[in-house]
């Protein structure tokens, strides 16, 4: 390391003629570290220096300036550790730092708000009941920063900045962002997108390079330039582990379905990770991913002036805390939506445009115009939770760059069983993948089918012309969801799995024994052996993983 030193002379004359000997002198000496030094070495190196020169006994001026020096390096480095820990402890208030963050527009925040609210104690003290979240209507919980404790809330708000985010290498590496242009994200928005059209997978630094970041002389408007760039992420997928997410949990009263039956769909995919690619065949590990994958928690951040259209969630009910930001939300219940859908779809395709766009020129027109009467408004803040049913449309503006953490709850028998129906086995909406599991002898033992019934004629002719590939990927698709919810049965005996849905423990077994005869009339190897032979009850049942890669490294 190059220590350049300046060094000048003072020098302090008695009287001409006197000798050098006989002068005073005071030299400085400067040392100067750059940016690019190691200032951790150089004080190292100096105090070595200064120790040297007390073992060697040199001068008393010469160990005094080394200890001089030696000093003002530990202030230095004193001063450096104190500005750290400011970093540390210094909460963010926004999303984004300042060199990126778009314009807020309160302007649009809604001028009357009409949600219920409830207060986080009373919220809490309904959980503590027995009560679940699963409202009448959507709730607006002001302050809920009280269903943390202070430094959970601070961790939060520091852990999930973009700052934080963009300074994570492990994400930078892995996380990938889809990204849509803005003319492709409004052609897909109104679905004229082409099936083979695919999203740019960006990284999360890259995506607010794109998103928010403007210049001093173009800086980035919130509104038309930021509308498409509200993402929705897989909170799974931005974490290292789950412990990063156990702040969150803030319901621990909650007797949530999802986590369970997502961890079911994992371990069985994992125990069979070595035999599953040969039974699924082509395009095997992209199977696995996508039928391993069972989303219920989530990320979602944008700029100010993005957001998703209107729509409906899965059916499920949900809680979202923001973070950071600010959030304005439209809620209407499914019987209103239809009802102005029929008199203003043609003409505003209301439900086909970017929150911005909704707020700012469709929803005058539709109260005006179109009758639009029944939908409910709230202004959300940074700690404000929005508690949404099932069965509630909704479309939410980012008002400020935000990012807010949702999760979607199952907790109640007639939503599992809705659930299962709409995966498994609901004729009457043209679903009927459990007729995968049986031949054409045994169709009668399908729910509601009757031999000689024009339905069972129509699976029997269905059934006789269905490829093997197609018929194993429907069966372990029923295997997945009919486990992960027998599955439950231990930890949530009060349910009555066996006999609440179609995925009966008979459905089971009927299933692994057809998939068992598919793969053996196809001169497969395959043993099962990671699949167990009678119903699983809990994780228990199911094997260890495969020796072949998790669903992670897929």
């Amino acid at each position: 390391m190059a220590w350049p030193l300046l060094i000048t002379a003072l020098w302090l004359l008695s009287a001409p003629g006197t000798s050098l000997a006989q002068q005073t002198l005071k030299l400085s000496a400067t040392l100067t570290i750059e940016r690019s030094d190691d200032r951790d070495k150089t004080y190292e190196q100096v105090a070595s220096l200064l120790q040297h020169a007390k073992d060697q006994k040199l001068e008393g001026n010469v160990v005094r300036w080394l200890d001089n020096m030696g000093g003002q390096l530990q202030k230095m480095q004193d001063a450096a550790k104190v500005l750290e820990e400011r970093k540390v402890t210094v909460v963010p208030t926004d999303f984004t730092p300042a060199k990126y963050r778009v314009k807020a527009m309160p302007k649009l925040q809604a001028k009357k708000i009409t949600v219920k609210k409830m207060a986080a104690k009373e919220l809490r003290k309904r959980l503590q009941s027995g009560k679940d979240i699963n409202f009448d209507a959507p709730m607006l919980v002001t302050n809920a920063t009280e269903l943390f404790t202070a430094d959970d809330w601070s961790r939060v708000r520091s852990h999930w900045a973009a700052s934080r985010i963009m300074a994570d290498e492990a994400l930078e590496k892995d996380l990938r962002i889809e990204y849509w242009p803005p003319e492709k994200a409004r052609a897909r928005m109104v679905g004229s997108m082409l099936q083979m059209e695919e999203p740019e997978q960006v990284s999360f630094s890259r995506y607010i390079v794109v998103c928010f970041h403007g210049t001093p002389a173009k800086p980035k408007l919130p509104g038309q330039n930021t509308e498409h760039c509200e993402q929705t992420v897989d909170a799974q997928s931005m974490v290292h582990n789950n412990t990063e997410l156990q702040e969150l949990a803030i319901f621990p009263e909650l007797k949530n379905m999802l986590p369970l039956q997502a961890e079911f769909r994992r371990k069985l995919l994992e125990a069979g990770a070595d035999e599953l690619p040969s039974i699924v065949g082509k395009n095997a590990k992209r199977w696995m991913k996508q039928q391993g994958q069972l989303s219920y928690r989530y990320f979602v951040f944008g700029p100010s002036g993005s957001g998703d259209k209107l729509h409906a969630e899965n059916g499920l009910p949900f809680y979202d805390i923001l973070i950071h930001g600010s959030k304005r939300w439209l809620l209407l219940k499914e019987d209103e939506m239809q009802r102005v859908a029929e008199k203003a779809r043609e003409a505003l395709e209301f439900d086909k445009t970017s929150a911005y766009m909704f707020f700012e020129e469709k929803l005058t027109e539709l109260i005006e115009e179109f009758g639009l009467e029944k939908y409910q408004e709230a202004n959300q803040q940074a700690g404000d939770l929005i508690i949404v049913p099932s069965g509630w449309y909704r479309v939410s503006l980012s008002l400020a760059d935000s990012i807010s953490y949702y999760e979607t709850i199952m907790s109640e028998k007639s939503t599992l069983k809705a659930v299962v129906d709409n995966n498994v086995w609901r004729p009457d909406f043209q679903q009927f993948r459990l007729a995968y599991c049986y031949d054409a002898k045994g169709l009668e033992k399908l729910p509601g089918i009757e031999k000689g019934s024009r339905t069972y004629d129509w699976l029997k002719s269905a059934i006789g012309s269905v490829k093997q590939e197609e018929a194993i990927s429907g069966i372990l698709q029923v295997l997945l969801q009919c486990g992960s919810v027998l599955a439950l049965d231990m930890s949530m005996p009060n349910l009555g799995l066996k006999d609440l849905t179609v995925c009966t423990p008979a459905v089971w077994r009927d299933c692994r024994a057809q998939l068992d005869a598919k793969l053996k009339a196809k001169g497969s190897k395959a043993t099962l052996s990671w699949l167990p032979v009678e119903p699983p009850s809990s994780l228990d049942a199911l094997p260890a993983p495969g020796k072949a890669a998790s669903l992670d490294e897929l």
